[in-house]
């Protein structure tokens, strides 16, 4: 099969089947969470790995820049750069671990949120460690590696605890013990992730020159004020929930999110192999047939996956989830698959901004979306309706992908086309929730027919067969 036997689909291929594969695993860890860890307890660790995602702000970014600029820089100085990346990622990691544990520690001894212990400093440095040597390892090239160590760092260590509690160590201990386990996980991982990248000899006589590390503060700085406005977005949230509303309600929140999240397993494999790709094209034709395959690609594929799938979400809750079934996840997962469908277009987007440098242009719509959204979100708080925020996610999701793609239309093939599937994928979505079937009938014919006139076979073909 000449289709999807390339090395940029390999790649793609390899950094996508961790996410397979932790959907299979998620499938037997969710239910057994639901249905035999105690609700606060599961709420708790939910709440602990969400203060991990804290991490992508405090790595600085560092290692998804090094991933783009050691395509670019000088092949003599290019072992250099990436240890040094490498050293400073890891100071990264100590210093900031110890910084934000102490900041939350002050924050949190006057809230009964969670518990606040040594395990959280722990988990913060090999988080951000982490984050920025995976990045370097792709960038590098090892997407074999690094796809099997993300498989556990992010997946494993997450459901594996759950699973461990049907195994023959004490019940009791595994789930008083479920976040420590998971910490040890991850640090198995990282230590693999470590071993592959000096196993390869790339830093035999190398040296670690601080002076490189100048080529990119300043994409640093913007990516990482958008790491924050995406750490808001994505946890301020469950957060407030779990404050006004109690764990039950966050885990009735989070079920459905942590499901639909899996939609960007396919965004992720896909920007982890064209930001390198990305950043070492320098025609801008070039750039814009590749960015069009691939974000084409994804948006049939995962489009028309999710309109197969939505007659049937109901069913397979009630069947999954038994027990822990409510009737609001079922709202809440059309409304984070949307979402998050989304949302992954947008990362997409995001990633032509970094190779193209202009990243500060995301920054700033992010800057004035922020407070609009925070006020949606005191309103939130106000009514006490978990629907009501994923509704504001929502929509501020839209407003953010129709100005973004709108500033790169140059790099996408057939944009008008495109804009207005994107429009009619999400006003099927919006009038399934209130069961207006004969428009989501018109509009999925509409859709149907746009589809079939738009597709871009030949880039998709050229980008993704056998070279």
């Amino acid at each position: 099969m000449a289709l999807l036997n390339n090395n940029h689909s390999k790649n793609i291929i390899y950094t996508l089947s961790p996410g397979l594969i932790s959907i299979f695993i998620t499938f037997f860890s969710i239910p057994i969470f639901l249905n035999y860890v105690d609700n606060n307890i599961y709420a708790d660790y939910l709440i602990k790995h969400f203060l991990l995602t804290i991490s992508t702000i405090l790595s600085l970014q560092f290692g998804k820049i090094s991933s783009i600029k050691m395509q670019l820089i000088n092949s003599k100085y290019k072992n250099d750069f990436v240890l040094t990346s490498i050293f400073l990622s890891i100071m990264i990691g100590i210093v900031f671990s110890c910084i934000i544990f102490f900041i939350i520690n002050i924050i949190f001894k006057n809230f009964n949120l969670i518990k606040i212990d040594f395990s959280i400093l722990v988990g913060f440095a090999i988080t951000i460690i982490y984050i920025n040597l995976e990045y370097i390892g792709r960038g590098l090239g090892f997407f074999k590696a690094t796809s099997f160590t993300n498989l556990i760092f992010y997946s494993i260590s997450i459901s594996l605890p759950g699973i461990m509690i049907f195994t023959e160590f004490d019940r009791n201990f595994i789930i008083n013990n479920l976040f420590n386990i998971s910490l040890i996980i991850k640090f198995i991982s990282l230590n693999l992730l470590v071993v592959t990248l000096f196993d390869k000899d790339l830093f035999f006589k190398s040296k670690i020159k601080i002076k490189l590390i100048n080529k990119f503060i300043f994409h640093s700085k913007w990516m990482t004020i958008t790491a924050v406005y995406n750490q808001i977005y994505e946890y301020l949230d469950k957060h407030l929930i779990k404050i006004f509303m109690g764990p039950s309600m966050l885990i009735i929140y989070s079920v459905p999110q942590q499901i639909a999240a899996k939609l960007s397993i396919i965004s992720s494999a896909i920007i982890s192999v064209i930001l390198p790709k990305l950043s070492s094209l320098k025609m801008i034709n070039h750039k814009k047939i590749v960015f069009s395959a691939n974000l084409y690609l994804f948006i049939y594929v995962i489009g028309l996956g999710l309109l197969i799938i939505l007659p049937f979400l109901e069913y397979i809750l009630k069947w999954w989830l038994e027990d822990g079934y409510k009737q609001e996840m079922l709202y809440l997962i059309k409304l984070f698959f949307l979402l998050t469908f989304l949302g992954s277009c947008s990362n997409i987007i995001i990633s032509l901004y970094e190779t193209n440098s202009i990243e500060k242009k995301n920054t700033i719509l992010e800057s004035y979306s922020i407070f609009p959204f925070l006020i949606s979100l005191i309103l939130c708080v106000y009514f006490k309706n978990i629907l009501f925020f994923a509704i504001a996610l929502l929509f501020k999701e839209i407003i953010l992908l129709l100005i973004r793609i709108n500033e790169i239309k140059k790099f996408i093939i057939n944009f008008k086309y495109l804009i207005i599937q994107i429009v009619l994928f999400n006003l099927i979505f919006l009038f399934n929730l209130i069961k207006n079937n004969y428009l989501v009938f018109l509009f999925i014919t509409i859709l149907i027919f746009l589809t079939i006139f738009n597709f871009p076979l030949k880039i998709i073909k050229n980008e993704f067969k056998k070279k």
